[in-house]
C-alpha cells in the first residue's frame, strides 16, 4: 500500500512538474516564437534579369541601381529573407512583407498598416513595384528619403512599425544562424551589419519588376489591346493636352511612374507632404486594378473610386487631376487593367521563404 501511494505521489509530481514547464514554454513562445528557417533552393533564382525591349530601354534611362550595390542572385537572396524575417521587429512580430505583401502587389489593403505593437502607420504602404525605375532614387510618399538602400532601414527604426535601433538589429541578425552563410555568399565574407543589411533588402526590391503583364505583350507584339483597351491608352496618353497635363505626364509608360514630376496635389490637414507644399509622390500605375486603399492616406477605396471622385453629377469630394469624364471612365478602367501582371503576385522567388 505504501508503495501504491510512493507510486501515485511520484507520478502526480512528474505530471505537476510537466505541467510547470508546458506554462512556462507557452509563456516563452507567445513572447519570442520559435525561430523558423527560411527554405531556400540549392541553386538561387535568377534574380538577375534582362526585360524585354520596352522595359529594358526605360531601365537604361531610369536605373537607380548604385555602382556599389549591383543586383546579384546570391544578394537578392540574402534581401528576400530579410524582407520576410519577423525577426527583424521588435517582438518578432512584423516584417517588411507584413505591409507589402506579395499577393496584392506588394502593397497592404487596409488604409494604415499594423506596427509590431499593433498601432498604425502614419501613411498608407506604396506598393513596392519597379521601384528600380524611379530616376531620382527618392523614397517614401514625401520623397525623404534619398535612396532605396536609406529606405530599407527606416521602417526597422520606426517606433510604430517594427521598433528597432540599428545597434540591436546588427546584433539580432547576428544572433540567428541563417544568416553568416547567407552574407557569405552575398558579400565575400560573413560580416553582418547594417549597411549590408539594407543592401541586400535593396537588392531584393529592385528586382520586384512587372513585365508580364497584357500591356507588355502588346507592346512585344503577341497580342492586340481590344477596342477599348486601346480607347483607354489614347485617352491616358492624350487627355487634357495641350492645355492640361495628361495622365501619362506623372505615370510615365512603361512603368507608368515619373520621378522628375512635381507629384500630385492632394491637400491633406494631418499631412503636408514632400517639402510641406502638399504634394506626394507618384507611384507607379502597374497592378494598380487589383490594389485598394490609393494615395497617402489609403483615402480612395480603387480606381474606380479615383476617377468618379468630383466628376459631374458625383457630389463627391474631387481628387486633383485625377477624377475624369464620366464616358471615359470604362476606357480608362480597361486599359489600366491591361497593366496587372498576375505572374508578380504568386512567383516564388519573391514569396515568403519562412512558410
Amino acid at each position: 500500500m505504501n508503495q501504491k501511494k510512493s507510486i501515485t505521489i511520484a507520478i502526480l509530481g512528474i505530471v505537476v512538474l510537466a505541467f510547470q514547464f508546458c506554462s512556462k514554454s507557452s509563456d516563452v513562445t507567445a513572447v519570442t516564437p520559435l525561430t523558423l528557417q527560411p527554405a531556400l533552393p540549392a541553386t538561387p533564382f535568377s534574380y538577375v534579369m534582362t526585360y524585354p525591349a520596352h522595359i529594358q530601354n526605360s531601365l537604361l534611362l531610369n536605373d537607380n541601381t548604385p555602382a556599389d550595390n549591383a543586383i546579384t542572385n546570391d544578394g537578392a537572396t540574402l534581401g528576400r529573407v530579410l524582407f520576410y524575417d519577423k525577426q527583424l521587429s521588435k517582438n518578432n512580430t512584423v516584417s517588411c512583407g507584413s505591409c507589402h505583401i506579395q499577393q496584392f502587389a506588394f502593397d497592404d489593403t487596409a488604409k494604415l498598416s499594423k506596427g509590431f505593437e499593433g498601432g498604425a502607420t502614419t501613411r498608407n504602404s506604396m506598393a513596392l513595384l519597379n521601384v528600380r525605375f524611379y530616376k531620382s532614387g527618392k523614397m517614401f510618399w514625401d520623397e525623404r528619403s534619398a535612396t532605396l538602400e536609406k529606405q530599407a532601414l527606416q521602417p526597422i527604426q520606426n517606433h510604430v512599425e517594427m521598433g528597432m535601433t540599428l545597434a540591436e538589429l546588427e546584433s539580432k541578425v547576428q544572433s540567428l544562424n541563417y544568416y553568416p552563410a547567407l552574407f557569405q555568399k552575398a558579400f565575400g565574407s560573413s560580416q553582418i551589419d547594417s549597411v549590408r543589411i539594407a543592401k541586400a533588402l535593396a537588392q531584393f526590391e529592385r528586382s520586384i519588376v512587372t513585365y508580364q503583364s497584357k500591356y507588355d505583350q502588346v507592346k512585344q507584339g503577341l497580342v492586340v489591346f481590344t477596342p477599348l483597351e486601346a480607347q483607354g491608352e489614347q485617352l491616358f496618353l492624350n487627355a487634357g493636352a495641350p492645355a492640361n497635363p495628361t495622365c501619362a505626364t506623372c505615370h510615365t509608360p512603361p512603368m507608368f511612374l515619373n520621378s522628375a514630376a512635381p507629384g500630385f496635389a492632394l491637400p491633406d490637414p494631418n499631412d503636408a507632404g514632400i517639402n510641406g507644399q502638399n504634394r506626394f509622390k507618384a507611384g507607379s500605375l502597374r497592378n494598380v486594378g487589383m490594389r485598394s486603399s490609393l494615395f497617402h492616406n489609403g483615402s480612395v477605396l480603387n480606381l474606380q473610386t479615383m476617377f468618379t471622385a468630383g466628376a459631374p453629377g458625383t457630389g463627391t469630394a474631387p481628387i486633383p487631376a485625377h477624377s475624369v469624364a464620366p464616358q471615359d471612365v470604362q476606357a480608362l478602367t480597361a486599359f489600366l487593367n491591361t497593366l496587372n501582371d498576375n505572374t508578380i503576385l504568386t512567383e516564388v522567388k519573391f514569396s515568403n521563404p519562412f512558410k
